[in-house]
């Protein structure tokens, strides 16, 4: 089966992005856009750098969704994505990862009592 990664999924992720792993480019940018209300350096300036901050976000974006629709050595890893890719999304992906964690947990108890 050939994986997909979930387009909403793709753009929600890139948003996040934007806003919190590349922090520090946003907020000045957002703030240099509102000082270019008055000011049209600033308003440049800070749309270059929330360009830069969404250029980055979606290159970053790019290489976790190529890293999860390439097949893996690791059969737990291609199980979670497995899910994640499938038409269930994040709901397969929690349902997956709640087996797992039931069967490990499971298996420590089991371990335990010997």
């Amino acid at each position: 089966m050939e994986r997909k990664y979930p387009t909403k999924m793709f753009w929600f992720f890139v948003l996040t992005n934007f806003l919190f792993h590349f922090f520090y480019l946003s907020v000045p940018g957002i703030i240099l856009c509102i000082v270019g209300i008055w000011v049209k350096s600033c308003l440049w300036i800070g749309l270059a750098i929330l360009a830069l901050d969404m250029i980055l976000s979606i290159i970053e974006q790019l290489r976790i969704c190529k890293a999860a629709v390439t097949p893996s050595d690791n059969p737990e890893f291609n199980e979670l994505m497995d899910a994640f890719c499938s038409p269930g999304g994040l709901e397969a992906f929690g349902k997956v990862l709640d087996e797992k964690i039931k069967s490990s947990s499971a298996a420590e108890f089991q371990e335990g009592e010997n």
